[in-house]
C-alpha cells in the first residue's frame, strides 16, 4: 500500500487568507519551507527532536538501527549490550535485544515472533491468549501483519513470551 501524500491545500489557502504577511514572506523565499511558514502561522506545531528521532528510526534499516544502538550502548546510555549479527544465535538476539521503537514492533521481532508461531503452529490469537490477554483482541495481528502500534502492556507480556520461547 503506497503512502498517502499529504494535501496541504486546504492549509495553503488558510495560511493565505488568515496569515498574509507570513503567506507573502514564505512566497518571497524568507521562510525556507511550507511547513516551516505553517509553523510559524500556528497552523501546525512544530516536531520536537523527539518526533524527528522517532521518525527517523522508522525509516532507518535494521543494520542502521544495530550501528546506532551500538553507538548508544559505547555512551553508557544502554543499560542492555547490543548484540552483532556475528554473535548469538537469532532466539538468543530476541532475548536481549529490545522488541519495539516506542509501541512499534521491530522489524527482527516481528521476525522472531513470526518464526515462533510457526515453528508451533499458533496464530496471533494464541499468542494474544498466552501472554494474558483476551484472544479476541487483533492487535497483534495487525502489528505483524500492518505494523500497527501495540500497548505498552503487550510489549512488555511479548518481550517475556519471546525470552520464554527463545530458550525452548
Amino acid at each position: 500500500m503506497a503512502k498517502k501524500k499529504l494535501d496541504n491545500a486546504h492549509d495553503l489557502q488558510r495560511l493565505k487568507s488568515e496569515f498574509p504577511d507570513v503567506h507573502g514572506a514564505f512566497l518571497a523565499g524568507k521562510i525556507p519551507s511550507l511547513r516551516k511558514a505553517f509553523v510559524i502561522a500556528g497552523i501546525k506545531p512544530e516536531r520536537t527532536r523527539l518526533d524527528k528521532l522517532k521518525n527517523s528510526w522508522t525509516k532507518a534499516t535494521d543494520n542502521e538501527r544495530n550501528a546506532f544502538l551500538s553507538w548508544l550502548a559505547a555512551r553508557g546510555a544502554l543499560s542492555t549490550t547490543v548484540t552483532h549479527s556475528s554473535g548469538p544465535s537469532p532466539s538468543q538476539r530476541a532475548a536481549e535485544a529490545p522488541i519495539a521503537s516506542g509501541r512499534y514492533l521491530l522489524p527482527s521481532a516481528i521476525a522472531e515472533i513470526k518464526a515462533i508461531m510457526a515453528k508451533r503452529r499458533l496464530q496471533p490469537e494464541d499468542v494474544m491468549q498466552e501472554i494474558g490477554f483476551p484472544p479476541d483482541d487483533r492487535s497483534l495481528a495487525h502489528a505483524l501483519a500492518r505494523g500497527a502500534s501495540l500497548r505498552l502492556a503487550v510489549i512488555a507480556a511479548l518481550e517475556a513470551w519471546l525470552r520464554t520461547n527463545a530458550r525452548g
